[in-house]
Formats: C-alpha cells, sequence, structure tokens
C-alpha cells in the first residue's frame, strides 16, 4: 500500500516539475528541459506513475484507491475552476473595486491601469493604459487580460 502512495506522490511531483518548467522562460530552463521531448516524456511519465499508483492501491486497498481517485478528481476541478475564465474576471473586478477604493477621485481609465499593474506590473505602463484605451469597459478589458493571463495566442 505504502508504494501506491509513493507511486502517486512520484506522479504528482513530475507534473509539479513539469508545470514549473514551463512557466519559466525557455532559455531559464536547464539544458534538458529545454528538448522539445521533454514536456510530453515528464507528463508521460506522471501519467504512468499515476496509473501504476492506483493499480497498486487498488490490488491491496480499494477503498484508498478511490478515495485517492476521488482527491485527485476533485483537485483537478478545483485547478480548472481557479484557473478559469470566471475566475479571472472575478479577480481582476475585485482589484478594480480595491483600486476604486483606495483612489476615489480617478477616472475610470486610471483606475482600469492601475487593477493591471496590480495583477502583472511586468506588462508596463505603456502597455496597460493602451488596453484601458482599447477597452475601456471593465468587463471586456477582464476578459482581455483574463485570456492574456491564461497564454491567449490569437483566435482559430
Amino acid at each position: 500500500m505504502i508504494g501506491g502512495f509513493a507511486l502517486v506522490t512520484f506522479a504528482l511531483l513530475a507534473w509539479l516539475v513539469g508545470a514549473h518548467m514551463r512557466e519559466r522562460r525557455f532559455f531559464d530552463r536547464p539544458d534538458i528541459a529545454r528538448h522539445r521531448l521533454f514536456d510530453p516524456a515528464l507528463a508521460a511519465l506522471g501519467g504512468l506513475l499515476l496509473i501504476a499508483g492506483l493499480v497498486l492501491l487498488w490490488r491491496r486497498a480499494p477503498g484508498a484507491a478511490g478515495t485517492t481517485l476521488a482527491a485527485l478528481v476533485a483537485g483537478a476541478i478545483w485547478i480548472g475552476v481557479a484557473r478559469g475564465a470566471w475566475s479571472g474576471r472575478r479577480a481582476f473586478r475585485r482589484d478594480l473595486e480595491v483600486a476604486r477604493r483606495d483612489n476615489p477621485g480617478l477616472p475610470q481609465r486610471d483606475l482600469l491601469v492601475r487593477a493591471i499593474l496590480v495583477r502583472h506590473p511586468q506588462w508596463g505602463d505603456e502597455l496597460a493604459a493602451q488596453m484601458a484605451l482599447d477597452y475601456p469597459e471593465a468587463d471586456d478589458l477582464a476578459r482581455v487580460v483574463t485570456r492574456m493571463e491564461r497564454g491567449f495566442r490569437g483566435f482559430r
């Protein structure tokens, strides 16, 4: 039973390392992580470890395997909700309300710029100002910021 939990833990660790490497800029990755097959291989390794761990758990303790699988599914659903468009728009609107409360006399466009820069100071003043000009409505800007955060690369 311990071996099954260990394999599931190693699967989660492999996925965590993969996510960490994907978030880094390409040239900041270690040499091995720059190879084009690194990300798919690490994901496949994590999947195989997870399946092997769940099979071992199922053979020794079906209840523990079911509980582990339910916890993993619940975690995956939670990650999907937390990274989803609805949560991103809600967080942006919350940042806009904080900016409005802290600076009541500022015009709407400046509040939008501040809300963008609170979440993403690396985007810079110029980009934030242009985004506020292009999307003067808070909901439209929240949608665009959320797409940019999720890595939106254009229309299909």
